[in-house]
């Protein structure tokens, strides 16, 4: 896959991956309290499948759609940068701030390690099963 279609599939795959956090930004109305659920949520979500999509691409060999997939959809997704530029994080007290920002990084971290071990476990059967169908369709 030449340079130039990689790098079309990490743009495609980042519109995706930010139209999506929008939309689940948006289906969570906004809470009474400080604390940015949905970011704490879509970060976990996105350090998970990250991982995993890394630890497969390691453990099975290269896939054309990981650059449209990691770096591209899940870049997109995630939102590591809103936690700081969020209007909260002005109006929010000192220790509620550092709470939700270790928060997002424990949960972070915690999916990552899930999704590196999901991702790095060795082929299943059905796995195996559905590459030999693949093979003698």
């Amino acid at each position: 896959m030449t340079r130039a279609a990689q790098l079309g599939l990490v743009l495609v795959g980042g519109a995706a991956g930010g139209a999506l956090r929008i939309g689940l930004s948006e289906a969570f109305p906004e809470t009474a309290g400080p604390v940015p659920w949905d970011l704490i949520l879509i970060n976990a979500v996105g350090s998970l499948v990250l991982a995993w999509a890394v630890a497969r691409t390691q453990a099975r060999g290269p896939w054309a759609l990981f650059p449209a997939i990691g770096p591209g959809l899940l870049g997109g997704f995630t939102t590591f940068s809103s936690i700081a530029c969020l209007a909260w994080s002005t109006d929010a007290p000192l220790d509620v701030a550092i709470g939700v920002l270790v928060a997002t990084m424990a949960a972070a971290v915690a999916s990552a390690w899930l999704g590196w071990w999901l991702g790095d476990r060795p082929p299943s059967a059905l796995d195996e099963a559905a590459v030999f169908a693949e093979e003698n369709e």
